[in-house]
């Protein structure tokens, strides 16, 4: 009984809070009910377009390509080797329009609303022609010009959709717990479509025939299209910014800045290392497409096989809070290893195979969550160090692994190939073919979930240190606002809060773990095993926020450093000077700069720096020589400002305010470009004018807001 009334409690628990809090956020939280729910809605519609968009992805496995249209495995290799390098400049212009893309309605909303409708149409102009009775090569070029045509669009469509995810909250915690209501939420989709499409297929041969592409999945696709409305109009973007932040990232220097990135890097080379995880993904399915045949049967165990997805988003928010980010990720690919080396020994018994093919299942759903709160976190971590927003600017990024991503994309088509398997898959009808070939994909994906795990044993970003990143990238937002003299009361409150609880860690004792240890070992009874071992949980907690701190201290301090000390002495005479001044610089800066005396390492670095320094006032005065023939004219940045509030409710007011942001964005990347060293000399100089007083004052300010209600309610 108390179990059913504690389940009762807990259910009008939830409904309270889900009907109290659905259209404003309740305590900490930044994110009311209401558009959890429109972002799970848009996610399933996402799914339902993905559904489509899924059999035009170059992979050897692709029913649609592969045994419907009849393009050979090596042939859709090749394409998808040609897109890859094609995709160099496709990602290098996606990143650079979607990085530096400002609208009223957020970076990501406008491409969420509007990318899935050319997808859609030109997936389903190609289902509906005639392709199958095309001669072969007319068909393998337009399956070419097709497919690559919706995989350079799909990015704007799908990736904005997964980045608004991570900035649709800044507050880590109750990011995790939205990615994990989401994902229970647009997972409905594909339990949806593994249900009844199967079965819908059947009536329409199979998943060889290209009728079931037309009459099944197109419609589903279109479904799609519509129901993603609801993320693109009920969400917001909560970027930690200053208010007026303006993105401005050039592809090669945000490259730069993000290779050095150490937890980008752990997470792109595992990727690498670990292509042929998924190998055997195809598997299940091909059990019931070449094995029994039985569509309805397939139809029903895959309904099943969707709830262990549901299951893990459901759990993901729990074992995160539990675990964190690496230890799950640890555990997620160790029990990987163990389930798919299960199924290697089951999969000629089919419902025992389905067994372990549904707790594997499971276990990699739970990455579904992880991975989009780890990627959240290593572009917050970027904006970091680098002080710019990077979205989009990874993916160009990771361009730099095309030659290993050619190289190991041959691999599985190699082995299909090996196996038997090229445009007639009709091969696999054929028992013992079909289980050596299974063999040797389980095999294969056990050695990818091996290598894949082994970067990130070096993974260190933990909640702990997540949690002051983000309170340094507020504190910097709000040191942004208050130099421009837009400061809110409630950036104050929210990011006071976050410094105080920090340094409240920091100047807490530091716990004896030693002393805790033996509490533990010496405590007799029950209850006073259990306060042992709480105390010493809270004593390893204790220490871990406090060497966290660490990132918000180093920005709060990073004025009194040596290095920064140093940068100040280099910067101060550089922006004392007159824009005019800088169109010329002697040669001599150069050489003295290399006269300096490097005994020591400290002065090694700063004879290293005063020549960097040099060398990039005689490039800046070239450039100003060049770019400036005929005097300097500073432009005014509230012309951009002015540019974005225009209205853009015609087509030609729409218009207007296109050709009146680029002209204004020209301007001022032209200045900002020619003049970079010197503007980022003035602006160091005055950051550090400003930090001697600024934690003093909102400190003060900060004390002031939280004692006026206290005052209000004991007046009361």
């Amino acid at each position: 009984m108390n179990i059913f009334k504690e389940g009762k409690t807990l259910a009008v628990n939830v409904i309270k809070d889900v009907t109290g809090h659905w259209k404003t956020p309740g305590g900490k939280n930044q994110v009311p009910y209401k558009e959890i729910l429109n972002l799970g809605l848009g996610g399933m519609g996402q799914q339902f377009v993905t559904t489509l968009t899924g059999y035009f992805g170059l992979s050897v496995g692709n029913t649609l390509i592969g045994s419907t249209i009849g393009i050979t495995p090596m042939h859709i290799q090749y394409m998808s080797m040609i897109y890859t390098v094609l995709n160099i400049f496709f990602a290098i212009i996606r990143s650079r329009i979607v990085d530096n893309t400002r609208t009223r309605w957020g970076r990501f909303r406008p491409y969420i609303a509007v990318m899935g409708i050319p997808i859609s149409v030109l997936a389903a102009v190609y289902i509906f022609l005639p392709v199958p009775t095309l001669p072969y090569t007319q068909k393998l070029y337009l399956t070419f010009f097709v497919t690559v045509s919706i995989a350079m669009i799909s990015p704007m469509f799908t990736d904005t959709y997964s980045e608004l995810q991570t900035v649709i909250s800044s507050n880590s915690e109750e990011r995790s717990k939205i990615i994990a209501i989401n994902s229970i939420i647009y997972s409905m989709a594909p339990t949806l479509t593994g249900l009844f499409v199967p079965m819908l297929a059947a009536r329409f041969g199979g998943y060889t025939n290209i009728n079931t592409y037309r009459y099944v999945i197109v419609p589903v696709a279109v479904l799609g299209v519509g129901m993603n409305l609801f993320t693109a109009f009920g969400c917001k973007e909560r970027i930690v910014a200053s208010k007026n932040y303006t993105p401005r990232v050039r592809v090669i220097e945000g490259c730069l800045q993000i290779y050095r990135n150490k937890h980008w890097w752990l997470r792109t080379v595992s990727g690498w290392i670990g292509f042929a995880e998924s190998a055997c993904g195809v598997i299940f399915s091909w059990i019931f497409i070449y094995g029994t045949q039985d569509m309805t049967n397939y139809g029903l165990l895959n309904t099943v096989l969707g709830t262990a997805s549901g299951i893990a988003m459901f759990s993901a928010p729990f074992l995160l809070k539990r675990l964190g980010n690496r230890r799950l990720l640890l555990v997620h690919n160790s029990l990987n290893i163990v389930f798919v080396t299960a199924m290697l020994f089951t999969y000629k018994t089919m419902y025992l195979f389905f067994i372990f093919n549904y707790l594997n299942t499971f276990v990699n759903a739970l990455s579904l969550v992880y991975n989009n709160v780890m990627h959240a976190e290593v572009k917050d971590y970027q904006q970091y160090i680098s002080g710019k927003r990077m979205d989009f600017m990874f993916g160009t990024a990771g361009l730099i692994g095309l030659p290993v991503t050619l190289s190991t994309g041959l691999v599985i088509p190699y082995v299909y190939e090996l196996m038997g398997v090229t445009t007639n898959y009709d091969i696999l009808f054929d028992p013992t073919i079909r289980n050596n070939f299974f063999m040797v994909l389980c095999l294969m994906s056990i050695a990818g979930a091996v290598t894949n795990l082994i970067p990130f044993f070096f993974y260190s970003l933990s909640v702990e240190k997540h949690r002051n990143i983000v309170k340094a990238l507020e504190y910097r937002a709000l040191f942004d606002d208050y130099a421009d003299g837009c400061l809110s009361d409630e950036r104050i409150v929210e990011t006071m809060a976050g410094i105080e609880e920090t340094y409240a860690c920091l100047d807490a004792p530091a716990p004896d773990l030693a002393a805790c240890k033996r509490a533990v070992r010496a405590a007799s009874g029950k209850a006073e095993r259990k306060a042992a071992r709480k105390a010493l949980k809270a004593a390893r907690q204790l220490l871990v926020e406090k060497d966290a701190a660490v990132y918000l201290t180093d920005e709060l301090t990073k004025f009194e450093t040596p290095e920064m000390q140093m940068k100040l002495e280099f910067a101060r005479p550089l922006a004392a000077l007159q824009p005019e001044d800088l169109r010329t610089a002697p040669q001599s800066l150069l050489t003295d700069a290399r006269a300096l005396p490097a005994s020591t390492k400290a002065e090694k670095r700063r004879r290293r720096y005063a020549v960097s320094q040099a060398k990039k006032r005689l490039r800046m005065a070239a450039a100003i020589q060049k770019a400036y023939p005929n005097g300097i004219e500073a432009p005014d940045e509230s012309r951009l400002h002015a540019a974005l509030a225009m209205p853009d409710d015609t087509r030609e007011a729409y218009r207007a305010r296109n050709r009146a942001i680029r002209e204004a964005e020209k301007e001022l990347e032209l200045y900002h470009r020619t003049f970079k060293p010197y503007l980022d000399a003035k602006t160091l100089v005055r950051e550090e004018a400003i930090s001697r007083t600024l934690l003093p004052d909102m400190r003060a300010r900060y004390r002031e807001l939280t004692a006026a209600p206290k005052t209000a309610a004991a007046q009361a």
